[in-house]
C-alpha cells in the first residue's frame, strides 16, 4: 500500500466545508474543492488533536488509540476517524483500559484521526499516541508515516499557578549532549520573577534531565534517535495576567530538534500566517479608541522561537524586519478599560501587500461588552455616509441590535436613517446584537457613501457561537454544490451553520445539515462557520464539502415513429458539462456539442444515447426510442409504375380474352 503524509495540526477552530455524508467516484472526489471533517471544542475543554493522511490502495487498518498516562492518565480519552467528510469509526478508552481500536474499511482517500479528551484534573495535560497498521498484521505494527502522538492541554485560565507545556521531541542520530535554552521573551510584560520557568525531560514516566531553568541548559547523554518528553512550567507576573518565552533544542552539532513559543496565562493563541518568501515585513497595531481606549494593547511575531522583532507594547508600527518563509505566529494581547470594550486593528505587511489585517474588540473583564462586535471602516473622503446593520433571521431574527459611530475617540451623531457624517479616514462601527436563546444569529454591516450605488464597505458577523472564517478562491466560473453534516461525534451540535459569501453578499447558507448549489464566478468567496458543541458533551464533529455539481442532460426526437429510411429530429441541451458522447445510430455516434439540434437516418428501430462529462463527473445517460416502419408503396389509379411479372398476367389475360372472341365469331 503507498499512503502519503499530508498534515498534521492542533487546531480547535479549523472548520471546513462539507458534503452530504457521502462517497464520490474518482473524477468527482479529485475535483472537490473542499472535503473533509473537523473537531472543535468548546473554550473551557482541551483543544482536539487531528492528524491526515492519503491512501492510494485500499486496504482495511486498524487504528488503536492508547493513554500513555504521561503524566498521568487521562479522564476521559475518544477518537474518531473519518474519510473525507464521512464518519468511518470511532473508539472510547474505557475505564481501566489504556488503548481503544477502530477497526477502518478499505478505501482510497484522505483519512483524519480526531482525537478528544480530558486530561487528569492535576495536572491540566495528558499524552496519547495513535497508532494506524494494515488490518492483514499485527495491530501493534506501526506505519509510521501514518502513526502520530501528542498531547491534549486544558485552556489556560487568568491564574498565578503554573502553565504547563509537555511536548515530544526526537533525537538526531548523535547522541551526546544537547542544548536547551528558554527565554522569557516579555510579551506582554515579564513572567514572574518569583516562580521563573522550570521543568525537566523525561522518556515515558523516567526522569532523564532536570531541573531545566531560563537560559541556556545543557543535557548530557541523550540517545540518538529517540523520543523524550519536555515538560515546562510557566507563571506570569501576576492574576490574570500573561507572557510569552521560548524553547529551543539542538542536537551535538547545533542541528535544531525543537522550536517553539509559549503562551502563558491568559495570552491567547497565536494567529499563524504562512509567509511565501523570505522578504521584510511591519507591524502595525492600532488602538481606535472607541467607545473608549484600552488599557493595554500590544502585538508580536515569532518564526519558531524566533521572536523577529521587539514586540509593541501600545499603539504604533515596528521598524522593518527580517521574516524567513513559512509559518509566522502573531500574537495579540488587549484589555479594555472599565466596563466598555475597546476595537484595535492590527496589520502585518509587506508595503502594500497585507499578510494580515484583522479588526478585534477587547471585552471588559466583567463582561457587560460580550455580545458587542467591532468593525474598522477606512472612509476615501469627507461626508456623509449611510450605516445599515441588516438582520438575516438566519436561522431566526436576532433578539435585539443597535449600533454606533465613532472617530478619532469621539462618538458621532447618526439619524434614524443611518446617516451621519464624517472626516476622511478610519471610523469605527460598534453593534451590540443579542442572538434569540439557545440559537445563533447572522447580520452584515454596510457602509454606503452619499449617492454611490454600492457599499464600500459590507461585513458578515455571526451571533451567539464559535465564529471562524476562511477563503477559497476559484480560478474559473463552475456550478457547485455546498453541504454540510453533522457527523454526531460524540453527541451532536446545539447550533453548527456555514455561511457562503462574496463582496458581503449571501450566496447561500446551511443550518444543521444540509446543502445549497450555488454558481461561482472567479474570485474569492468567504466562508463564515459558527458552531456551539452540545455543553454537556464540549465537542462535536462535522464534515464539509464543496463538490462540483453534476452534469444535467435532456434529450428528444421529433417524430419517434418513422419509416424506414427516413429521418429524426434530436434536440439536446447541457448543464455543468464540458464535453458529451452520442451513442446508438450511423450520424449519432462519438462526440457531440454540448447542445444543438441535427437529423439522424434511421434504418431500424433504435434507442440513441447521450452522456455529458464535467468536473462533477458523468451525467446520468438520456434516450430517447425511435420505432421504425417499413418504407411504404405507391398502388392503382396514379399512373405508378408496374413490374414484369404483373405486366405477363395482364399480357396473359388479354391474349386468352383475345381468342375467345376470334373464336365466337369465326363461321
Amino acid at each position: 500500500m503507498i499512503l502519503t503524509r499530508i498534515a498534521h495540526s492542533r487546531l480547535v477552530l479549523l472548520i471546513a466545508l462539507s458534503g452530504a455524508a457521502m462517497l464520490w467516484n474518482g473524477l468527482a472526489q479529485a475535483q472537490d474543492r473542499l472535503d473533509q471533517a473537523t473537531a472543535i471544542g468548546t473554550a473551557t475543554v482541551a483543544p482536539p488533536a487531528e492528524y491526515s493522511f492519503t491512501t492510494t490502495t485500499a486496504q482495511a487498518l486498524t487504528v488503536t488509540l492508547t493513554d500513555l498516562a504521561t503524566p498521568a492518565a487521562f479522564a476521559s480519552l475518544q477518537i474518531a476517524v473519518t474519510l473525507g467528510d464521512t464518519l468511518v469509526g470511532s473508539a472510547t478508552v474505557q475505564t481501566g483500559s489504556t488503548s481503544a481500536t477502530v477497526a477502518v474499511p478499505a478505501a482510497i482517500g484522505t483519512y483524519t484521526l480526531h482525537v478528544i479528551g480530558t486530561p487528569a484534573t492535576a495536572s491540566g495535560v495528558g499524552s496519547f499516541g495513535v497508532c494506524v497498521a494494515l488490518a492483514s498484521g499485527p495491530a501493534t505494527t506501526c506505519i509510521g508515516a501514518d502513526s502520530f502522538s501528542g498531547t491534549l492541554q486544558m485552556p489556560a485560565t487568568p491564574t498565578t499557578a503554573s502553565t504547563p507545556l509537555l511536548a515530544n521531541f526526537t533525537t538526531t542520530a548523535n547522541a551526546g549532549s544537547y542544548t536547551v535554552t528558554i527565554t522569557d521573551d516579555q510579551f506582554p510584560v515579564p513572567l514572574s520573577t518569583t516562580a521563573p520557568i522550570s521543568g525537566g525531560i523525561f522518556q515515558g514516566g523516567t526522569p532523564t534531565f532536570g531541573p531545566l531553568a531560563p537560559g541556556a541548559n545543557t543535557v548530557p547523554g541523550l540517545a540518538a534517535n529517540t523520543s523524550y518528553e519536555l515538560l515546562l512550567a510557566a507563571v506570569p507576573a501576576q492574576t490574570g495576567g500573561a507572557g510569552l518565552y521560548s524553547v529551543l533544542i539542538t542536537d551535538p552539532n547545533g542541528t535544531v530538534v525543537f522550536s517553539r513559543t509559549v503562551p502563558v496565562g491568559s495570552l491567547q493563541a497565536a494567529t499563524s500566517i504562512n509567509n511565501p518568501s523570505a522578504q521584510s515585513l511591519q507591524l502595525s497595531v492600532t488602538d481606535e479608541a472607541y467607545p473608549a481606549a484600552l488599557s493595554s494593547l500590544g502585538a508580536a511575531v515569532t518564526s519558531g522561537a524566533t521572536l523577529l522583532t521587539p514586540p509593541l507594547t501600545a499603539s504604533g508600527t515596528s521598524p522593518s524586519f527580517s521574516a524567513p518563509a513559512g509559518n509566522l505566529q502573531v500574537w495579540q494581547y488587549a484589555a479594555a478599560n472599565g466596563q466598555s470594550p475597546g476595537v484595535y486593528t492590527l496589520t502585518l505587511n509587506n508595503g502594500p501587500t497585507k499578510l494580515l489585517a484583522t479588526t478585534q474588540i477587547a471585552q471588559p473583564s466583567n463582561g457587560s461588552g460580550a455580545n458587542s462586535f467591532g468593525f474598522v471602516v477606512d472612509l476615501p473622503a469627507s461626508g456623509s455616509y449611510t450605516v445599515a446593520v441588516n438582520d438575516f433571521q438566519f436561522p431566526v431574527a436576532l433578539q435585539s441590535s443597535s449600533f454606533t459611530v465613532g472617530q478619532n475617540g469621539i462618538a458621532l451623531t447618526t439619524n434614524s436613517s443611518g446617516v451621519f457624517t464624517a472626516m476622511a479616514g478610519p471610523a469605527v462601527i460598534i453593534v451590540n446584537a443579542q442572538s434569540a436563546a439557545n440559537t445563533i444569529g447572522l447580520f452584515a454591516v454596510t457602509v454606503t457613501a452619499s449617492g454611490a450605488a454600492t457599499p464600500l464597505f459590507d461585513q458578515l458577523q455571526a451571533v451567539g457561537g464559535t465564529v471562524t472564517t476562511s477563503t477559497i478562491n476559484f480560478g474559473a466560473a463552475g456550478a457547485y454544490n455546498v453541504s454540510l453534516a453533522d457527523l454526531a461525534f460524540p453527541a451532536a451540535f446545539q447550533n453548527l451553520a456555514v455561511v457562503v459569501s462574496s463582496g458581503g453578499q449571501v450566496v447561500g447558507k446551511i443550518y444543521a445539515n444540509g446543502s445549497f448549489p450555488f454558481t461561482a464566478a472567479p474570485g474569492e468567496y468567504e466562508l463564515t462557520y459558527v458552531t456551539n458543541p452540545n455543553p454537556q458533551d464540549n465537542y462535536g464533529l462535522y464534515g464539509v464539502q464543496i463538490s462540483p455539481a453534476l452534469p444535467t442532460v435532456t434529450l428528444s426526437a421529433n417524430p419517434t415513429t418513422v419509416s424506414i429510411g427516413q429521418a429524426t429530429q434530436l434536440t439536446w441541451s447541457s448543464q455543468n458539462a464540458t464535453s458529451c458522447t452520442a451513442s446508438g445510430a450511423t450520424g449519432w455516434d462519438g462526440s457531440e456539442s454540448l447542445s444543438g439540434s441535427t437529423g439522424v437516418t434511421i434504418s431500424a428501430s433504435v434507442t440513441l444515447s447521450l452522456v455529458c462529462t464535467g468536473l462533477g463527473g458523468a451525467s446520468q445517460p438520456q434516450t430517447v426510442s425511435i420505432t421504425a416502419t417499413p418504407a411504404k408503396t405507391n398502388s392503382g389509379g396514379g399512373g405508378g409504375s408496374v413490374d414484369l411479372a404483373s405486366l405477363a398476367i395482364l399480357s396473359g389475360l388479354w391474349l386468352a380474352a383475345l381468342r375467345r372472341r376470334q373464336e365466337h365469331f369465326s363461321p
